[in-house]
């Protein structure tokens, strides 16, 4: 039963919303006070509700929809079955009849930044952490962007459970000889990047039974704890032994590499619009930009021109996005090429640091150190774009792997140098050799290039990331943190 219940949650997450119910003029409805989700609550696309819902919580605030043209908000005096009156933001208090009203919304309070799931009016259903859910307006945040939704386009805001929450739940009701549930609910912690849980519920599963996939999976568990903290992925890595060469390490460190709707959204953020590559925005996108831009001067009233959007080109819509600063928007954007800064990087950059920084014994084996880069399938998209934000985000000793402001003061371009020339010289590694020399200099210019064609040069995408580190057990570790 419990297997059944957790992977139930595993597929609900996955399915798309639908459409909730709008209630007819003629009957009255009353939206439920947040203690408890509607029964017949709406399916979820990802990370969306299909989970427990919290304990109970007693509204203090309300928003009632009265009739076609009147609504009323404020703190609530009283409310039972028949009557609830309010106390508005002017001090006046008014009594409503329930059943003369068209729908009543009850508010949750603080603490900022809890869980929610909101369900709008047309189906949608979004979870994010709650900045308030007003008279006006409910904002959210998620992944680092707020936004603000009108309040007469939600249907309710409801409490969610945290991932903490939910995994003290499930636990409780798992039984020791239930395998496959225990191995089910620790995937799931990994997917949630619950590391440390994770590791815990499958070395506990692993003392029971010898499950095969609990110990592969146990594995990526290691290496990614192993990043988090800067240790050596391997020390105490269960079966398999330690990393000791570039493919156990780029193997370790696989699933540490993005994704591909954040290589996609990087995409976006580096677009050229006067020399872009193949774009495709969907008719949702178009629709949901037209309704949620509308007050904007940059979305046009009458109904022709804004049904223009629909032929236009796609880079012109993206135009239309950027200047909108639409950027909870962005992610919807299909890019189907390397804009312009990124293909140079492919072309002029990437293979000289793959060939002669990645390899085996340098910074991309187990003994990288605090700079470690990707070097298997090089080619692939999401190799070439972790790299990227891996050269974008480390700072070692305070100093930058990539200069933005002074190119040639990066620490790799520094370090490609030859030692009589260079202002911050490679140390003495055995095996090193400068890459760009003097009789090389096309390749220092394509190396400027490609920074000062950055168009996010700090790599400060809307994107979760943390380089990976690695030290081998002979190297002292870190005095510091270097970012």
């Amino acid at each position: 039963m419990v297997l059944v219940t957790i992977l139930t949650l595993l597929a609900l997450q996955a399915e798309p919303a639908v459409p909730v119910p709008t209630p007819p003029a003629s009957e009255p409805a009353t939206t439920p006070a947040p203690e408890a989700a509607p029964e017949a609550a709406p399916a979820a696309p990802p990370e969306a509700a299909s989970e427990p819902v919290l304990p109970a919580e007693k509204p203090t605030r309300a928003y009632i929809v009265v009739d076609r043209v009147s609504v009323a908000a404020g703190r609530i005096e009283s409310d039972d079955d028949a009557v609830i009156v309010l106390r508005d933001e002017k001090d006046r208090v008014k009594s409503f009849s329930k059943n003369r009203v068209f729908t009543i919304t009850y508010l949750l309070d603080g603490p900022a930044g809890r869980r929610v799931r909101v369900v709008f009016n047309d189906g949608r259903v979004i979870v994010g952490a709650l900045v308030a859910d007003g008279y006006e307006h409910v904002e959210l945040e998620v992944s680092g962007i707020r936004t603000k939704y009108a309040r007469e386009a939600v249907t309710a805001v409801y409490p969610y459970p945290t991932d903490r929450e939910l995994y003290d739940r499930f636990r409780t009701t798992l039984e020791p000889d239930q395998y496959g549930a225990r191995y089910t609910l620790a995937l799931w912690l990994y997917n949630k990047k619950m590391y440390p849980e994770a590791k815990t519920e499958l070395e506990s599963l692993l003392e029971a039974t010898n499950h095969y996939e609990a110990k592969r999976l146990l594995k990526e568990v290691s290496a990614q704890i192993a990043i988090m903290e800067g240790a050596t992925p391997g020390k105490d890595a269960p079966e398999g032994g330690p990393l000791n060469d570039a493919r156990s390490a780029s193997g370790m460190l696989g699933s540490a590499l993005l994704s591909d709707a954040e290589v996609n959204l990087i995409r976006v953020y580096e677009l050229d619009t006067s020399n872009p590559p193949r774009i495709q925005v969907s008719h949702g996108l178009i629709e949901t930009m037209l309704e949620k831009y509308a007050d904007s001067e940059l979305i046009p009233s009458k109904l022709a021109e804004r049904q223009a959007f629909f032929s236009k080109e796609p880079i012109e819509v993206v135009k239309t996005l950027f200047a909108l600063k639409a950027r909870e928007l962005y992610k919807d954007i299909e890019v189907l090429g390397d804009p312009e800064s990124i293909a140079l990087m492919k072309q002029s950059v990437h293979p000289w640091l793959i060939g002669n920084c990645a390899t085996s014994r340098c910074h991309g084996g187990a003994d990288a150190g605090r700079f470690f880069l990707h070097n298997r399938k090089p080619n692939d998209a999401n190799v070439l774009y972790t790299n990227l934000l891996i050269l974008q985000r480390t700072r070692l000793d305070t100093l930058p792997l990539i200069d933005p402001e002074k190119p040639t003061d990066s620490l790799v371009f520094q370090y490609a140098l030859p030692k009589t020339e260079a202002r911050r010289p490679h140390p003495d590694v055995r095996g090193w050799a400068p890459v760009l020399s003097n009789s090389r200099k096309n390749l220092q210019e394509r190396f400027v290039d490609w920074v000062r064609a950055m168009r996010v040069p700090h790599g400060d995408y809307p994107i979760e990331y943390t380089p990976p580190a690695l030290r081998s057990p002979d190297r002292p570790a870190p005095a510091g943190p270097d970012r």
